[in-house]
């Protein structure tokens, strides 16, 4: 990671601490750590690695103690195919669910528009909520959607259907826009549950990478 991380040696952030769960998984907590340029993502009770997203640098870098290595991510180039006429997106309000910080809940909805209706992803989410945390969250994402797209080749043809394409591959977080996820429902059966948020203070060595780990891509 660049050496100019920061240079003082502490940072205002804020903590989003999420319940997640997977198909098949018992739920687990992750807490996310936001600045004005970096995003830390740690696993709770989990030791054995952690994520790092350098807005600046549009880099992540993916950190794994156990074989003392780190992936890294850069801000790959693809083309996002048009959606518009394979997916419809809602966007309404959810006036019976408690506002969050005096911000109202909204939902946002993928369908696809053949017949089947599939829900490809389903968000409630505060409108307007920590609008400083919402657009790093969503660069982070685009990046992400920039390497799911290199790993296409590697699913066979027919499972790519048109929620898998949208959510799990080319999915950039457009929803960020509207305002910080409460809770978030995918297709590949995936959810996650805000539990807590807070503005602290953190360590700026935590945005660092791991000096003496082996680095690599999957270029």
């Amino acid at each position: 990671m660049a050496a100019d991380v920061y240079a003082e040696d502490r940072v205002d952030a804020f903590e989003l601490v999420y319940e997640e769960r997977e198909a098949g998984t018992e739920a687990y907590q992750v807490k996310f750590t936001v600045t004005d340029r970096y995003l830390r993502i740690d696993q709770l009770g989990d030791e054995s690695g952690y994520v790092v997203y350098d807005d600046k640098l549009r880099v992540v870098r993916s950190v794994t103690h156990a074989d003392q290595s780190t992936l890294l991510i850069p801000d790959y180039a693809y083309q996002k195919p048009d959606f518009s006429k394979r997916i419809d997106v809602e966007y309404f309000s959810v006036p019976e669910a408690p506002a969050i910080a005096g911000k109202p809940i909204y939902g946002y909805r993928a369908v696809t528009t053949d017949e089947s209706k599939e829900t490809c992803m389903d968000i409630k989410l505060a409108e307007g909520l920590l609008p400083e945390v919402t657009t790093l969250l969503a660069s982070y994402q685009k990046v992400m959607a920039g390497q799911q797209s290199r790993l296409l080749e590697a699913t066979p043809e027919e499972f790519r259907g048109r929620c898998f394409l949208s959510d799990q591959i080319f999915n950039e977080g457009d929803y960020y826009s509207k305002g910080l996820p409460i809770y978030e429902w995918h297709s590949n059966g995936k959810s996650r549950l805000l539990l807590t948020y807070k503005k602290i203070v953190v360590d700026a060595a935590i945005f660092k990478s791991e000096e003496k780990y082996q680095e690599y891509s999957l270029e």
